[in-house]
């Protein structure tokens, strides 16, 4: 049952359709938008509005457009056309970096006035990728316990640090630093302030992450209020989609900006909220209310048929959704079904029995790599990349760089994308080439005009040469790729690798990489439902797979949505449900003939793909 105060939120909500604009564009707003509601066709539009009827954009300022994914900020930027001139549209994390951390970092100091951070030698941002020779030395600091590789849990101490995270508390104004991960067995120096300690060690080295870049923002703004004041004549408008996905930390930032007299714009629907586990709190996008801020919601479903929206509805726990008519017939098509057997099979017997892609969406990795590993040279996943990134982080991340961009820039309309993946490849450290790559050279020396020219001309070199590409060992595409560096920087060659790294390259081919590669990025047939946020298929086949432990909640899911339960688990089932446009397949291994009948009342189709009923 839904509380007093959500049934209050959404009765005091205004009904509006993708297609209406706002009177007062002045006015910060709230729209609470299901999938498939065409809330990023509504946004672009109300920004076109915006460019047309404000009298608070001047040369100088631009409304700010955060986004959860680079995709969906390109595919805004595009659907902007001449418009995007007057727009900022990028991740939270892109935009914050731009325009407050790597300005602003040398303000954020340590009690002798020194910055914190190595801030001249930061180039950039990205996940955290923990290097085994500073997590050794930091180990070594903090503990009298011998190295940490001594350890058989070597993958699961690698795991625990890529997953550090900042929490931010907005009551008691202050920091937390723990890890996703639980810590691995044994002894292990993960108390906050080791954890702390580590952190220094990175920012000493002039390494950012992503985390790092919200806790800096919220530091910085909340150290310099006259700058949040300058940040908001900048951006009199902000908006951000998604909102439902964002963490405290960020939610302070828009808090900090509507204060200073930014318009806020927020776009979400706590019933895809379904990154919890990476600090993100649905809650925000009910209790995020600036002064003056109207609320809206848009009910109807442009993407799905009614058979697929009535499913939806059931396991919505808020407001229903309508299917979207515009006039006409109701927009129809099969009965969502449910496949009993392994996915491999469930796969096998939806391709066959359709004419389109089919699009797999699962829980999570383990189940990407088992079922897109039946399509990969050799017939299954290996963790070569794994045992590329332990021998050396720094090559391995140039070598994924590479290998990204080759597979963008295939596509015409991503080529500039495949560029900038190029450029942000070319890291530097204190405007150099970093040494784990490129030869020791004075030459080492690269602006950032220079990496961005570097990038545009190697990447069309790249691409000329794919279909060789294919024959060739991963050692041998490696030493292409330096050749062809070598044509552009010939003072400056990447290392000619040697030892275990060599081998590990010779043991892998080309095609091994690539498509791994892809698995790892979330692109192809088959991929996580949280990689599949924003996006839609005309046939999508959902295999959640049993947790450690524990059997498929799918069913439980469908049949009984209401009870009280992980109710981020049955968001994760609902929003890879919400993909689908006109064929659903819900794929479970096991089911009882009593569950089978309760499904067929709802009204979706059971097909055994053996003869064996089973149990769940």
């Amino acid at each position: 049952m839904q509380s007093d105060h959500v049934t209050n939120f959404l009765q005091n909500a205004k009904t509006i359709t993708s297609d209406d604009r706002l009177d007062d564009v002045d006015t910060p707003f709230r729209i609470l938008a299901g999938p498939g509601a065409g809330k990023t066709y509504w946004l672009v539009q109300h920004i076109k509005d915006v460019i047309d009827r404000s009298n608070r954009l001047g040369p100088s300022q631009r409304i700010a457009c955060i986004s959860y994914t680079r995709v969906a900020a390109g595919e805004i930027q595009e659907d902007l056309g001449s418009a995007a001139a007057h727009a900022d549209v990028s991740t939270i994390h892109s935009f914050l970096y731009r325009n407050i951390v790597k300005p602003y970092l040398s303000w954020v100091q340590d009690e002798e006035g020194e910055p914190i951070v190595n801030y001249w030698s930061v180039d950039g941002h990205s996940p955290h990728k923990p290097i085994r020779g500073m997590v050794d030395r930091w180990i070594s600091n903090v503990s009298q316990m011998p190295g940490i590789w001594a350890f058989d849990d070597e993958e699961g101490i690698v795991e625990y640090m890529r997953n550090l995270q900042w929490s931010w508390d907005p009551n008691d104004r202050e920091w937390g630093l723990t890890s996703r991960e639980y810590p691995p067995d044994g002894p292990f120096p993960s108390s906050e302030s080791n954890l702390r300690e580590y952190k220094k060690r990175c920012w000493r080295a002039g390494i950012l992450d992503h985390e790092d870049v919200l806790y800096f923002a919220v530091r910085i703004l909340d150290e310099n209020p006259g700058l949040t004041r300058f940040f908001s004549a900048r951006y009199p408008y902000v908006f951000v989609d998604e909102f439902q996905d964002t963490t405290p930390a960020q939610t302070e930032v828009l808090r900090k900006l509507a204060a200073a007299g930014s318009v806020t714009g927020v776009i979400g629907d706590i019933e895809q909220s379904i990154f919890e586990f990476a600090g993100a709190d649905p809650e925000d996008l009910r209790h995020f209310e600036p002064t003056g801020q109207e609320t809206y919601q848009i009910v109807s479903n442009r993407r799905s048929t009614e058979q697929i929206v009535d499913l939806l509805n059931h396991v919505r726990q808020q407001a229903d959704q309508e299917t979207y008519t515009g006039g006409k017939k109701a927009k129809e098509g099969p009965p969502p079904v449910v496949l009993v057997g392994p996915p491999e099979t469930a796969r096998e017997h939806v391709e066959s029995e359709t004419e389109e892609k089919v699009q797999t969406l699962v829980r999570n990795n383990d189940l990407v790599r088992r079922l897109a590993g039946t399509d990969l040279p050799g017939g299954g996943y290996d963790d070569s990349w794994a045992k590329l990134r332990n021998k050396n982080p720094y090559r391995t991340e140039w070598l994924e760089a590479v290998l990204e961009s080759v597979r963008e820039g295939q596509n015409q309309d991503r080529y500039g994308s495949a560029v900038q993946i190029l450029y942000r490849g070319l890291r530097t450290q204190d405007g150099k080439l970093l040494s784990k790559v490129f030869t020791e050279s004075k030459d080492r020396s690269l602006s950032r005009e220079d990496r961005r020219r570097t990038a545009a001309t190697l990447l069309p070199l790249l691409l000329g040469d794919v279909d060789r590409y294919q024959e060739m060992s991963g050692l041998e595409f490696y030493r292409s790729v330096r050749k062809k560096m070598l044509e552009i920087l010939p003072n400056t060659p990447m290392v000619n690798p040697g030892g275990r790294y060599a081998e590990l390259l010779e043991e892998t081919s080309y095609e091994e990489l690539y498509a791994t590669a892809r698995l790892r990025s979330g692109d192809g047939q088959v991929k996580t439902v949280h990689k599949s946020k924003g996006e839609e298929y005309p046939v999508v086949l959902v295999h959640r797979g049993s947790r450690e432990g524990e059997s498929d909640d799918t069913i439980s899911h469908l049949l009984t949505p209401k009870e009280i339960g992980d109710q981020e688990e049955r968001r994760v089932t609902y929003v890879g449900l919400s993909r689908a446009e006109d064929r659903l397949y819900i794929c479970v291994e096991k089911l009882s003939e009593n569950k089978e009948a309760q499904l067929e009342d709802l009204g979706l189709v059971v097909q055994r793909l053996d003869e064996s009923p089973g149990h769940d």
